[in-house]
């Protein structure tokens, strides 16, 4: 599975957070293994779509959060992991109001 970043900015993300090689491909596994769970439970109008076509249409930002989310939960901080995913989930409907 390929991130819709280049290496440079996934070595960046990961230099940040202090991840070994080891703990970022750990972080990349856990990313793709979350989205195909996502994907096997994906909605009926999207049953035709292919994991790839679905994980081309991932931005910057969303590829980002995953990573930070991830990261952090391989770099040993499970609380600021929660912490920030928890954040994610509450601004979702905020942003949606505000773009609605």
């Amino acid at each position: 599975m390929k991130l819709p970043v280049d290496d440079a900015t996934l070595a960046s993300w990961a230099h940040l957070l202090g991840l070994t090689d080891e703990q970022t491909t750990a972080t990349l596994s856990e990313i793709e293994e979350t989205l195909r769970i996502g994907y096997e439970n994906r909605p009926d109008a999207l049953r035709d779509t292919s994991f790839d076509q679905l994980i081309s249409d991932m931005d910057a930002d969303e590829a980002a959060l995953f990573f930070l989310i991830s990261g952090l939960r391989q770099s040993g901080h499970a609380e600021a992991a929660y912490a920030v995913e928890a954040r994610s989930i509450c601004a979702t409907p905020r942003d949606l109001q505000q773009t609605g």
